[in-house]
């Protein structure tokens, strides 16, 4: 609760994260999207962005870097 992967560049490739449980937020380009079960959050290779888990238990996602 309360971990975040941090601000950065996403450089490598579209960084696309299905969220399997838990709650939390990302942030990608000063954009704010909830996360939760069942959510797909995508952030295009060059935005800045970060995810924070907002709830009590773990936020478990699956996370699929894109590389072009």
């Amino acid at each position: 609760a309360g971990g975040s992967i941090g601000l950065h560049t996403q450089n490598s490739g579209d960084d696309i994260n299905y969220i399997i449980s838990g709650t939390g937020k990302a942030v990608c380009d000063d954009k704010d999207e909830e996360l939760k079960a069942g959510v797909i959050h995508i952030c295009p290779k060059g935005s800045q962005h970060t995810i924070i888990n907002t709830g009590k238990d773990d936020l478990v996602m699956l996370t699929i870097v894109v590389a072009r």
